[in-house]
């Protein structure tokens, strides 16, 4: 039975960005104006940084600096604690800045989502299930017990 999701209903809303079921959206993500939707599915991995960790060659306040990461438009980037580094399967990498509670309730939705989608895509590649397969000494073992039945 499949249980449906209203995936226009947001779970988390801010002015950076709006979290859906199945992706979210980064607001004034592309310059000068323009969102970025992620879909979840697509995160490889999302990672937690203290910004206290960034030169000033690592981040700008709106585009790409010298590093591979693209950080959306936040003025208020320079006295934020924290931020959220994510691998969307692309290239640059996307930057994630905003109040520091928003964004430690951002993180976990996201590592909540692609923890269930890594989950799922493990359980659908499996093709068979484990606990009928039977091992080829016991299937010699079945043989040679039918082979002496019949004798």
């Amino acid at each position: 039975m499949k249980t449906s999701v209203n995936s226009n209903v947001p779970l988390i809303s801010n002015s950076f960005v709006t979290c859906y079921s199945d992706y979210f959206v980064i607001h004034l993500y592309y310059f000068p104006y323009g969102n970025k939707k992620v879909k979840y599915s697509n995160i490889r991995s999302c990672e937690f940084h203290s910004t206290d960790d960034l030169d000033m060659f690592s981040y700008k306040l709106w585009g790409m600096s010298f590093s591979p990461v693209w950080w959306h438009c936040d003025m208020k980037r320079l006295m934020r604690k924290n931020y959220i580094l994510l691998d969307a399967n692309q290239w640059p990498h996307i930057g994630l800045t905003m109040n520091d509670d928003d964004l430690i309730n951002v993180y976990n939705l996201i590592k909540q989502k692609i923890s269930f989608n890594q989950s799922n895509i493990y359980n659908e590649k499996l093709i068979y299930d484990s606990s009928n397969i039977i091992s080829e000494k016991e299937i010699q073992y079945e043989k040679s017990f039918q082979n002496i039945k019949k004798d």
